[in-house]
């Protein structure tokens, strides 16, 4: 028998390999398929020594082994198995490569009968060769797949989800080892979620994490990952919560990442907000949460939740009349938002809006179950939904005609016993219960409130994870723990009206006494400063009072060795009362200009203290009660800069429009000392006024005004440019603190007396048609000689007697030292004419 041509033998040898190889997938159709993956054919090609390709080759048609190998190895074998090489010049001279497959057109390359009639074969060929390879640098997103395109599914398990009208059908799939890299994803074992696109046009994302998506002729599928743990319901059901506080920390850490995976599908697409795609999930329950262990256990560290199945998800826009509208209310009732239900008949068919706060609303429900369930199991999870029922048969019974018999809301607010069941959860854990009280506050005061007090979900994950890193903090990242100085003599533990210090990420916080400077120690224990029996209070920047807060806000107490674990800082014991979220601006008092008015809370030593004995109802002293106390919460620069960054609303900062109401209208004057023993604090000082001229531009009566010390009588911006204010944007007036002083020209103290009778020298600048507010930014360090020289002291008095003179009232004409640093000189001073200056009284 003659033997067989060098191509000829190629052909039996690549057809043999091919039949020994074959693996069966799945086709669009859903039929079982078989395939050979291209990384064999490709290794078996390049077998080292045997120049398989270059013997293959018809040398008639002039192609080059190493152009086949580099783009066209997959085609080059659908034509040896068809005995057709001549045609990958065809390929070859239109660029049509293997990354292109397949090939729907069989005339892409011209009209000829012969062409037509190989192309047809190869076509009809190419299936076996070219199933799906799943790739991180293969995205499929807007890939549409042919039904006889081959999935390269090992085994799989089909469910159809439980949601009324169902949309949806999900495959748990292994794939073929040599049909996805490991980059892609870790595991053979994925998720597919088919949509029926001819029930609902839209491919909805998945928040489990979504490698890839792609679409059929009649449906659209995502490939997600899979989930060994299940949903947070199985979870709940095999009734195994956390039990260990390090544990717990685990557990509420990954909870709380959901609000993360709400953020991401608000905000989908970036740029302005709207040309933005993002929607609302709008049946977040914990059987659409998914549960993926920790890297060591369950409940350690990677523990992670996940949202997913987004059948009910829609954009925000209205409900509309159709019966099967997108807006149709097919989300879990039982976790839906008060606005998203339809507690009498006419909403079934208003048109309603759905905002995407929503989702805010049901993680909200979300959390406060799971922290019964962490503190009580089960047990405890069925009395707070008995509660529910109760309260709701009780005093809203239209709600039980309404299928929301067992919800969270009163169609308005939170239940009550709701508030109250999270919060008996907390008290009744054991250990620290600092994180948990964190989440409890939040869900309370953040997210079982009305859809237009619920902030964004980026704030919320800012307030918890600012909190949590405060509290576990990470061991490449220094941080930083206030700390108490040995005791002065009389008047030198006094701050001046206004303090600021660092905070743990360098910026400043209101109200933290200078003299607590901070210092970077890993390991050690936080301590919270207050006073025996109430947090400490100060007056803030614009001469109203605030608490301490340590880090955002958030005071924090002392807690013994005994609260490490592992070299870990745990929660905080018993402290969670202070936990009252930060952000806020106390407006409950503007500091006067008379003697009798200039106050100062200097009289509220800091001490170290215990815990107390009820989290939630902070004891109180005689003193405590006849001063001005926190009506909000507090806001620190940071907090401003956040806001500035994510360019959100100032009315978003809880206590912002009161301070407003109180202020009133008036006009902000920002003196700020550029000498050079300042220079150290410029960044410090500049971070401060910018965050402050933020928040007062929009009640300015004119525009805010800022002067430098080293010559003050020259103002920015200048008068004219001033009277059209609302001109000014806020970069351009944060431009104007350029003209800070240079080092080389400054004087090394600032003349404060100076700088002040040149300021008030202006007649016009007290004005009783004019309010107006004086904050001077200083480290007190001045010319003039010993602290109780009159210089400075007799400037304020001149300009009380000028209101006395206009009948202008205690609030009409304020100023504020705003004091940075802590030279001691610096502080006395503030501290004199604080509490001892008289400021020309008898």
């Amino acid at each position: 028998m003659a033997s067989l041509h060098p191509q000829d033998e190629r052909n039996e040898e690549l057809i043999q390999f091919v039949r020994r190889e074959l693996q069966t997938g799945i086709d669009g159709n859903g039929a079982k398929v078989e395939f050979i993956s291209p990384t064999k054919t490709a290794e078996w090609w390049k077998k080292r020594s045997e120049n398989r390709v270059a013997r293959a080759i018809n040398h008639n048609i002039h192609a080059r082994a190493a152009t086949i190998e580099k783009a066209y190895l997959n085609i080059f074998s659908i034509l040896v198995y068809n005995s057709k090489t001549y045609l990958i010049r065809e390929f070859i001279s239109h660029g049509f490569q293997d990354q292109q497959l397949p090939l729907l057109d069989h005339k892409r390359f011209g009209g000829d009968l012969a062409m037509v009639r190989d192309m047809k074969d190869f076509c009809d060929t190419q299936w076996m060769f070219c199933p799906v390879v799943f790739s991180s640098a293969m995205p499929m997103d807007k890939r549409t797949l042919p039904c006889r395109q081959i999935l390269p599914i090992k085994d799989q398990k089909i469910t159809t989800t439980k949601q009324n009208h169902s949309k949806s059908t999900i495959r748990v799939v292994t794939l073929h080892s040599d049909c996805y890299d490991t980059d892609w994803s870790s595991s053979p074992t994925v998720v597919f979620k088919e949509y029926l696109t001819c029930e609902r046009d839209a491919l909805w994302n998945s928040w489990i994490r979504e490698y890839n998506a792609f679409v059929k002729i009649d449906s659209c599928d995502h490939i997600v990952q899979a989930c060994p743990e299940g949903s947070l319901l199985e979870l709940y059901k095999r009734d195994k919560p956390p039990a260990t506080p390090e544990e717990r920390r685990y557990f509420l850490y990954g909870m709380m990442g959901l609000i993360k995976a709400v953020d991401k599908i608000q905000n989908l697409g970036g740029g302005p907000r709207n040309q933005r795609t993002g929607f609302a999930h709008r049946d977040i329950k914990p059987s659409n949460i998914l549960v993926f262990p920790g890297t060591q256990s369950l409940y350690s560290d990677g523990f992670r939740m996940k949202l997913a199945d987004f059948d009910t998800a829609t954009s925000e826009s209205p409900i509309d009349e159709d019966s099967v509208s997108l807006h149709d209310n097919d989300g879990d009732k039982t976790y839906c938002a008060p606005e998203a239900s339809r507690v009498y008949t006419y909403q079934d068919t208003a048109i309603k809006p759905v905002p995407l706060s929503s989702d805010i609303w049901s993680l909200g429900c979300v959390f406060s179950e799971a922290l019964v369930w962490v503190a009580g199991r089960m047990a405890a999870v069925y009395k707070a939904a008995g509660d529910r029922k109760t309260e709701i048969e009780t005093y809203y019974p239209l709600q039980v005609d309404a299928s929301l018999g067992d919800c969270f809301h009163n169609s308005q607010t939170a239940l009550q016993c709701v508030l109250e069941s999270q919060q008996a959860a907390v008290e009744s854990l054991k250990g620290p219960t600092n994180l948990s009280a964190t989440v409890c506050a939040l869900v309370k005061q953040k997210m079982l409130v009305p859809h237009k007090d619920r902030p964004t979900p980026s704030y919320l994950w800012h307030e918890f994870n600012s909190k949590y890193e405060y509290l576990f903090p990470s061991l490449n990242r220094a941080n930083s723990a206030p700390t108490r100085s040995p005791s002065r003599a009389i008047g030198s533990e006094v701050a001046s009206p206004v303090s600021m210090g660092k905070s743990q990420r360098g910026s400043f916080q209101y109200s933290q006494l200078p003299h607590l400077r901070t210092t970077s120690s890993l390991g050690k224990e936080r301590p919270m400063i207050t006073t025996s029996n109430h947090p400490q209070t100060d007056l803030g920047p614009l001469g109203f009072y605030t608490q301490v807060p340590f880090d955002h806000g958030m005071p924090v107490q002392q807690i013994s060795p005994a609260a490490q674990h592992d070299g870990q800082i745990q929660e905080i014991p018993g402290s969670y009362h202070a936990l009252e979220l930060s952000n806020g601006i106390d407006a409950s008092k503007v500091i006067k200009s008379t003697h009798s008015q200039v106050e100062s809370p200097g009289y509220l030593h800091p001490t170290y203290t215990g815990p107390m004995n009820n989290p939630w109802k902070p004891r109180r002293s005689s003193r405590d009660q006849q001063t001005p106390s926190g009506q909000y919460e507090n806001t620190t620069v940071e907090d401003v800069i956040r806001y500035r960054k994510i360019k959100a609303k100032k009315h978003l900062l809880p206590g912002y429009e009161q301070f407003c109401r109180n202020m009133g209208r008036r006009h902000f004057i920002f003196v700020i000392d550029d000498s050079a023993s300042m220079q150290e604090l410029k960044s410090e000082v500049l971070k401060a006024v910018q965050a402050l001229i933020w928040l007062v531009k929009g009640i300015d009566l004119t525009c805010p005004e800022i002067r430098f010390t080293s010559n003050p009588s020259k103002r920015y911006p200048p008068t004219i440019a001033a009277m059209a204010g609302r001109l000014y944007s806020m970069d351009k007036l944060a431009s104007l603190l350029r003209h800070w002083e240079k080092p080389d020209e400054a004087d090394e103290e600032c003349n404060m007396r100076y700088a002040l009778d040149q300021i008030f020298a202006d007649a016009g600048i007290v004005d009783p048609k004019k309010p107006t507010s004086v904050l001077i930014f200083t480290n007190g360090k001045w010319e003039g000689g010993p602290i109780q020289d009159p210089g400075v002291e007799g400037c304020i008095t001149n300009v009380i007697g000028k209101m006395r003179k206009k009948s202008i009232s205690n609030t009409g004409f304020t100023f504020q030292f705003v004091s940075f640093g802590d030279d001691q000189d610096g502080l006395d001073r503030m501290t004199y004419l604080d509490d001892y200056a008289l400021f020309g009284a008898a």
